[in-house]
């Protein structure tokens, strides 16, 4: 890859939604077919996947309606790719991100997301690890992200 091109990112977040796309023209002329095959390589996303862009849209628009406030902790039930995502953002955003993940998510996943800067619950149920943490941030604002059952975001004062 000719990487004297690439512009250069200021943030981690300029190369979220940029991934490559490759043409597979050799697939298509070694099989007699006609037409193009185009791939989109998301694993080249900070995160790896095509949810960094879930996650940072998210984020921004909970930002720019004012919902969620630099420092905030967003907190996520995940496990996986939405949760990584969102670590990511939240990093480079300045946000602190907890992930909520039930036992039996991969030692790697975890790995993962505290490589960039979550902090990762493990409980037997989401019950058991949101009150852990409302014991720990008592009297903190959180902001509560469950991307995969269609909520967006909503924040608002948990623990008085």
């Amino acid at each position: 890859m000719n990487t004297s091109c690439l512009p250069l990112a200021r943030s981690i977040l300029d190369v979220i939604g940029r991934t490559p796309l490759v043409e597979l023209t050799r697939s298509i002329e070694s099989r007699g077919l006609s037409g193009r095959l185009l791939v989109k390589l998301e694993y080249f996303s900070p995160g790896g996947s095509k949810k960094d862009r879930i996650a940072l849209e998210i984020i921004r628009e909970a930002r720019a309606s004012g919902e969620l406030h630099p420092g905030q902790t967003v907190v996520e039930l995940t496990s996986g790719n939405t949760g990584t995502g969102l670590a990511v953002v939240c990093r480079a955003l300045g946000n602190p991100f907890v992930a909520l993940i039930s036992r039996g998510n991969s030692v790697e996943r975890v790995r993962q997301m505290e490589a960039f800067g979550a902090e990762v619950i493990i409980g037997a149920h989401l019950a058991a690890a949101w009150r852990l943490l409302a014991e720990r941030e008592a009297g903190a604002t959180i902001a509560f992200l469950a991307c995969d059952s269609g909520l967006k975001y909503l924040s608002t004062d948990l623990f008085p």
